[in-house]
Formats: structure tokens, C-alpha cells, sequence
């Protein structure tokens, strides 16, 4: 080995085993984020079935339940349409046959009273009065139960051949 190469040998160990440093180092650093946007689901929402009408026997009650998931914190309300029975109202709602005329009429309740009809406002603001709560996760499912009344009105009493009567509902979660 040459002379000149002992010597650079030499400095490079020497250089090393003094903490000098042949090359450098720089960092930074960089954020990380996440956003949580507010969502709801509808889980399910249970058939409601009065069973068997006798006309005059008096009203008929029902529920059904319906299960949502919301995330944390998120404020929703819950909608339910006047049923695809053809009456565009909510007093009340309707049910109708296919093979026969005549309705029988219901309504559908957010107290087992029957003293608040189960509506569908346009707003979020507007449902979480009427039926709502606040979500507590997307993996706590809230439990809502709808009151059903079969009314044992003069309509139902003078419309009721025997048939099978029916109407579908739309429920509709706002948050």
C-alpha cells in the first residue's frame, strides 16, 4: 500500500473515532388529519302488522321499531311518508286493497298514547322534534319504536269486505 493511501486511511479512521461526521442529516416533519363527517344509517325498520279487524271491536294497536346508527354527537331525526296508499295526508293514513274498495284507516304515533302523529318535515331541525335523538356512534344502534292505531272510525267500519289491506311506508332519517 502506497504511502499517500495509509494516510487517508489513517484520517478517515481517525475522523470516525472522534464523532466527526462525513455526511449530514436533516428532518422535518409533517401533519396528519382526519375528518369525521356526521352519517346515519337506517339498520332496519319491522313490518307492523294489526293482525285480524273485526268492525266495531274498537281501535287495534300496533308497533314496530326502528333502528338507526348515527355518528357521535350528530343530531338526526326520523320521517316517516303517509304511506303509498293514496291519501296525501296524515290524518290519517290509509290502507287499501287491491281487490276491493274501500279503506281502512290508521295512523302511526310517536307516543303509545297516540297523541303525536309521526310526520315527515322536509328539515332535520323539524324531525328531531318530532322523533330524534343524537347519535352515540356508528357502532351503538338506537332503538325508535313507531305506535301503530288501526282506528275503528265509521270509514274503516263502512269500508271492510274481506280483503287483505295494505300500505307501504317511507322512513327517511335527516341529520
Amino acid at each position: 500500500m502506497n504511502f499517500r493511501a495509509t494516510r487517508i486511511l489513517a484520517a478517515a479512521l481517525l475522523a470516525s473515532s472522534c464523532g466527526l461526521a462525513i455526511g449530514a442529516t436533516k428532518t422535518t416533519t409533517f401533519a396528519v388529519t382526519a375528518t369525521v363527517v356526521s352519517n346515519c344509517f337506517i339498520n332496519s325498520a319491522s313490518a307492523m302488522a294489526f293482525g285480524n279487524y273485526t268492525p266495531g271491536a274498537g281501535n287495534v294497536d300496533q308497533t314496530s321499531t326502528i333502528l338507526v346508527r348515527c355518528s357521535n354527537a350528530t343530531p338526526y331525526g326520523i320521517g316517516l311518508n303517509e304511506g303509498t296508499a293514496g291519501t296525501p295526508s296524515f290524518a290519517p293514513r290509509v290502507l287499501t286493497s287491491g281487490s276491493v274498495t274501500g279503506t281502512l284507516e290508521y295512523n302511526l304515533y310517536t307516543d303509545v298514547a297516540g297523541g303525536n302523529v309521526w310526520l315527515n318535515p322536509a328539515n332535520a331541525a323539524a324531525v328531531a322534534t318530532n322523533q330524534g335523538g343524537t347519535g352515540t356512534g356508528l357502532g351503538n344502534v338506537l332503538t325508535h319504536t313507531v305506535y301503530g292505531r288501526l282506528l275503528d272510525s265509521t270509514l274503516s267500519q263502512a269500508a271492510t269486505p274481506a280483503a287483505n289491506y295494505t300500505s307501504t311506508v317511507t322512513v327517511t332519517i335527516n341529520y
